[in-house]
């Protein structure tokens, strides 16, 4: 406090009437400060003879600190009133804001629990928004997408999915961003249901529409298949007919042109077969005929059977086993017809002096067999595609006659029938290697359709119906 007492260093502050200022015996000025800020300033003055007998400086000054206090305290309480007010507005805006949001929006305290939502919340899920600031977010997050919904993380975007009040699930695009000062998080979520929706019946319809493609081509390509060995088969009883006709037909051309009509039906019979089969595995009505059966001795026999064949383009072939006898609950004829399949494609893309390797390993649980060929193998993009139903291993083209492209396919599926699982490993140019596996169990029923003799005297025929596209008879 500074205080002025003599009448000449009396500051000009107002106007005084000078003539009085004789009377005077006592003037001071104090000032009122807080926190070394001024505030305000006290005029004090006595009269001759009224002139305390005690100094008071220090009593002005106290005083002057509560008006300092009061003075400070009514300003405090016209802040607070003007920002209670500012508050009041910014609550109103947001509470309008809300009302007229087109997405989601909320305020989820530190404990989990809306403090603030929109009516849209109500709206798109079915709840009361008393229902909704009673519960926990989590009570209407689906459980496997709790842990993406962490409200701690400074931001986050998710998709989320949140239940419908009828038990259904609707997709949100979620974002929350932590406030750490108000230690809450302000969530925005916008209902993208109809979108995967529309998404998933756009991807329905492509996929719908490259299977219809492929469905064209196959049945194009197949309509190729069939017409070849008929027209071969027509054009060769016309020959015959014509020579009979002239009586000019001799026995070696009669052989031969016999020949032609037998393998171009071993083609049809085999395409017949094959589309049969794939149709019944559709309408689940192919059946395993099982029976404990020695998978070792049936992939021996059935690879060795195409022993000539193999000579003929001069390719080596390889069995090898490390196991002379495994029983298991099988159908022999599906084996077969599986090695048969694989066999046939190791050899149509080996080329000449190349190898194909037949393996089994057997363990407790299962038989693992592998074919490998030497040939010009699968390019990677086509890999994961090559079990595909129409689908071809070598762009879609016509492979020695194989166009079908249904062959691996009913092998996946004869595979997974007997509950194993097949894949394949390639590189281009250095050849392919099919694997699949059959679990090892036995079965109560053991009625053998075929004894072993049976059997190979069939695989003559079947090795002919399989190879009719790759070799003459």
């Amino acid at each position: 406090m500074n205080c002025i007492k003599l009448k000449e260093e009396i500051p000009n502050l107002y106007t005084l009437d000078y003539n009085e200022m004789d009377e005077l015996a006592y003037s001071g000025n104090y000032e009122i400060n807080l926190y070394n800020k001024f505030i305000g300033l006290i005029g004090l003055s006595y009269k001759k003879g009224n002139a305390p007998k005690f100094n008071t400086d220090e009593q002005i000054k106290d005083l002057c600190n509560e008006i300092a206090i009061i003075i400070k305290n009514i300003k405090l309480s016209n802040d607070i009133v003007i920002e209670s007010k500012k508050r009041m507005y910014t609550e109103r805006e947001l509470e309008q804001y809300l009302n007229v949001a087109v997405d989601l929006i909320a305020i989820i305290g530190k404990d989990g629990y809306f403090k603030k939502i929109s009516p849209n919340w109500s709206r798109v899920l079915g709840y009361t928004q008393e229902e909704l600031l009673s519960v926990p977010v989590e009570y209407i997050v689906h459980p496997k997408d709790i842990q993406k919904n962490t409200y701690l993380q400074e931001k986050t975007t998710n998709i989320i999915r949140c239940r419908h009040k009828d038990g259904n699930y609707i997709y949100f695009e979620w974002n929350n961003k932590y406030i750490s000062e108000e230690e809450v998080c302000i969530t925005t979520a916008k209902n993208i249901t109809k979108n995967l929706d529309i998404e998933a019946e756009k991807r329905s319809l492509e996929e719908a529409m490259k299977i219809e493609v492929v469905k064209n081509e196959f049945f194009s390509n197949i309509s190729h298949e069939f017409r070849t060995p008929i027209n071969i088969i027509l054009g060769t009883t016309q020959v015959i007919n014509k020579n009979i006709e002239k009586n000019n037909i001799e026995v070696d051309d009669f052989i031969k042109y016999n020949r032609y009509i037998k393998q171009n039906s071993y083609r049809l019979l085999r395409l017949v077969n094959n589309l049969i089969d794939i149709s019944k595995i559709d309408t689940g009505m192919y059946e395993l005929k099982c029976s404990n059966n020695n998978i070792i001795s049936i992939i021996e026999d059935i690879t060795l059977s195409v022993a000539d064949y193999t000579k003929n383009n001069n390719i080596s072939l390889i069995f090898d086993t490390s196991d002379e006898e495994v029983i298991t609950y099988c159908d022999s004829d599906k084996i077969e017809r599986i090695m048969l399949n694989l066999l046939s494609n190791a050899i149509k893309y080996t080329p000449e002096s190349g190898i194909i390797k037949v393996e089994i390993n057997t363990n407790e649980k299962e038989v693992t067999v592998s074919v490998k060929d030497s040939g010009k193998g699968i390019s990677k993009d086509k890999l994961n595609k090559i079990f595909d139903r129409f689908v071809q291993a070598d762009n879609l083209t016509f492979i020695k006659g194989e166009s079908s492209g249904i062959g691996l396919s009913l092998v996946k599926n004869l595979v997974e029938m007997h509950g194993g699982k097949i894949m394949v490993k390639s590189e281009i140019n250095k050849g392919s290697e099919f694997i699949f596996s059959i679990p090892i169990k036995l079965g109560i029923k053991n009625n053998y359709a075929l004894n072993d003799n049976d059997r190979k005297n069939n695989y003559v025929e079947i090795c002919n119906i399989e190879f009719s596209d790759i070799y003459n008879i």
